[in-house]
């Protein structure tokens, strides 16, 4: 999958292998093969392909780490921070 596709549609599918595509590339790609078409990799387990929320509300976003310990919130910190630094390195998808 060559998408170019602006994700203007609020989601976007996320791997576990950190690539981003469009909605409509998702459908398409994986609908044949769990398998990431940027690099290949197994995306055998339920969580490895998400649909996620470009912009989640204020609400969501207070709320979604409620209740988890500090360590835990961290990792998720630490998780989020280098995906964001692999995808301004590979530029848009």
């Amino acid at each position: 999958v060559n998408c170019r596709s602006p994700l203007s549609s609020g989601k976007a599918v996320v791997t576990t292998c950190s690539h981003l595509f469009c909605v409509d590339c998702a459908q398409g790609a994986f609908s044949t093969a769990l398998v990431c078409p940027a690099c290949e990799t197994s995306l055998s387990q339920p969580d490895d392909i998400v649909t996620s929320e470009l912009n989640p509300s204020e609400d969501y976003k207070s709320s979604v780490l409620a209740g988890l310990r500090p360590e835990v919130i961290m990792d998720i910190a630490s998780r989020g921070l280098a995906f964001w630094t692999y995808q301004v390195t590979q530029g848009e998808c």
